[in-house]
């Protein structure tokens, strides 16, 4: 699994905001590091030194808040080969 940042808050919408290390390809799913699934990476905002993603959740869930978050490098190379 390779680690793509820091789950930060939930935003007024929904959006879960997260701290990006690395900035992944669009839509590739996103997990906590028990393999369980969040979300969906749906958009990067932010300036090129410090990005922020949103994640169109699966279903609002505290615990996820704090976490470091995961995409699993399997969907990194499908995602790049399209």
């Amino acid at each position: 699994m390779k680690r793509i940042g820091l789950a930060l808050h939930y935003s007024r919408l929904g959006n879960l905001v997260v701290k990006l290390s690395e900035v992944p390809p669009l839509y590739v799913n996103v997990y906590t590091y028990t393999m369980k699934k969040v979300g969906v990476l749906y958009d990067v905002i932010g300036n090129v030194k410090n990005p922020y993603g949103l994640v169109k959740p699966l279903t609002r869930d505290e615990t996820v808040v704090g976490q470091p978050l995961y995409v699993k490098p399997h969907d990194l190379d499908r995602r790049r080969r399209k």
